[in-house]
């Protein structure tokens, strides 16, 4: 077996580990020996490489988990006899805060502290009406009733009200950010501004309510937040450009850039997620290796569960962020495997990137009249409804893995999602590209403002218009009630059916890499 499956089976065990750490009340599995007995029991995996020592594998990341899960719920107890009271609360506003209809305020506070006691976690605070502008980073002081939590906030307070602001001055990424924001704002107007700030930057605060709840109905809201769709469009750009300079200046610059817009954006769930795989991704395409799909999701699933492991208890973004890169690494691969797999030699033929030669394939192509079509237009013909059909394949796969976690964890379904998505995300680059040049031309020279925002504006008014198109249609806004049963089967369904094309395709997931 090769190493790389035994790090899976580690991986697998981290998770597994993290999650059954909320189950037993006791802390026996805070104590450090039982990392210990993690490292004497890797001793034989990394010595063999054979097949029944991934059980020893998922042994290993079993004892890890569960002695950072247990650490981590032995500091709930910091919570111990204050849910249910009225306390003073100080926090660092950790994401942009939600503003929603009628002026209510969602922030995310960490690193929070009642009197001398120090909290664990993250706090979900709600406030409205207030007059004070909270930005990420800000150092928060409210007032009200500290009550239970839900999902991975240990604990909550609504309806709070906000005693105390600092600026924060440590989060220049985001100051830089907003003073861009302020000059598009000269070019772009509104909504069509709010939108070009959520794609480019993740800054989804300013979005009006009713485009936001047209997104969310139109299952366009990942292109709304900060998402590894859009930071692969960026990794993938810079990749290219400085690859003509050397392979090391592609790194440097693509790396740089991935931590860069997770600096603008924020470390969210699905950005550190986004962040990490096309990271990892880029250094192995560096020294000429390729992650397999299933040994990079739980790399990264288990390295962030480990960070934080109140993602495996109950964050829906983390887990929809997963769900749909298995979709767009995994299902998405097979569906073309299963119903275009000849297709790919044919257009390997045709570009003369093909490894070898198909005697049987270019009789056909020449029967067919291909070869009687100038060769530089039958390459950007192919290429042309390849990449439509990318673009569909992966959104539709994205979609159907995310549809059972999206309909368990928030009782939604979106049945023109990938309608919209067809319509809107191939454009979104060009969007992206369009938007940055807009606010730097009017930051530099704001006299061209209405001049250079007019193609920024079209772009953004069009994807807003689609949105809004989307929710008019019947049953646009669908509830459902999956239960956990129904998502148990919906998933073993969906397992069961990549395992089917698996073995009828044999498609190798090595040779696929999302910065390529």
């Amino acid at each position: 077996m090769h190493v790389s499956w035994q790090l899976m089976g580690v991986c697998i065990g981290i998770l597994a580990g993290v999650g059954l750490s909320l189950l037993p009340e006791t802390a026996v599995f805070a104590h450090w020996y039982w990392l210990v007995a993690a490292g004497l029991t890797a001793v034989p995996v990394l010595v063999k490489s054979k097949r029944w020592m991934f059980i020893l594998a998922i042994i290993v990341g079993l004892l890890v988990g569960m002695f950072r899960g247990t650490v981590e719920r032995v500091e709930l107890n910091s919570y111990h006899g204050l849910i249910g009271q009225d306390v003073k609360l100080t926090g660092k506003v950790f994401e942009d805060p939600d503003v929603e209809a009628g002026g209510l305020i969602k922030m995310r506070l960490v690193e929070a502290v009642v009197g001398d006691r120090s909290l664990s976690g993250q706090v979900y605070v709600s406030t409205i009406g207030s007059h004070i502008e909270v930005k990420r980073s800000d150092c928060v002081s409210v007032e009200g009733k500290l009550k239970e939590g839900f999902g991975n906030f240990p604990a909550s307070m609504g309806y709070a009200k906000i005693v105390g602001l600092e600026r924060g001055d440590d989060d220049p990424a985001r100051e830089m950010r907003d003073e861009f924001g302020e000059h598009l704002s000269d070019a772009v107007e509104q909504p069509a501004w709010s939108l070009g700030m959520g794609i480019l930057a993740g800054q989804k605060t300013a979005l009006p309510s009713d485009v936001s709840e047209a997104f969310r109905i139109a299952g366009l809201t990942h292109i709304v937040v900060a998402s590894g769709y859009n930071l692969t469009i960026l990794i993938r750009f810079a990749r290219r450009s400085f690859n003509k300079i050397s392979r090391l200046a592609a790194l440097l610059g693509g790396g740089g850039m991935a931590f860069a817009f997770a600096c603008v954006t924020g470390f969210s769930p699905s950005m550190t997620r986004a962040v990490m795989v096309a990271g990892l991704s880029l250094l192995a395409w560096y020294y000429g290796r390729k992650f397999h799909p299933l040994v990079l999701i739980f790399l990264v699933a288990a390295t962030t569960a480990l960070i934080n492991p109140f993602y495996v208890w109950g964050d829906a973004g983390w887990y929809m962020s997963f769900f749909a890169f298995a979709g767009v690494l995994i299902l998405a691969p097979l569906i073309h495997a299963y119903f275009w797999g000849d297709e790919k030699k044919t257009s390997e033929l045709i570009s003369g990137h093909s490894g070898g030669y198909d005697r049987k394939l270019a009789t056909n192509l020449v029967t067919t009249g291909v070869r009687s079509v100038p060769r530089n237009y039958v390459q950007k013909f192919s290429s042309f409804f390849t990449n439509i059909r990318q673009i569909f394949v992966e959104t539709m796969s994205a979609q159907i893995l995310t549809m059972p976690i999206i309909a368990l964890m928030l009782g939604q379904f979106a049945p023109y999602g990938l309608l919209a998505n067809l319509l809107v995300l191939p454009i979104v680059p060009l969007t992206m590209l369009l938007t940055f040049i807009a606010g730097v031309i009017a930051w530099v020279l704001p006299m061209l403002s209405p001049i250079v925002g007019w193609p920024a504006q079209v772009m953004l008014d069009y994807i807003i218009w689609v949105s809004e198109q989307v929710t008019k249609l019947p049953g646009a806004a669908q509830a459902i009630d999956l239960g956990i049963v129904g998502f148990v089967v919906a998933i073993a369904l969906l397992i069961a059916a990549m395992v089917y094309m698996q073995r009828r395709t044999k498609h190798s997931f090595r040779d696929s890499n999302v910065v390529e």
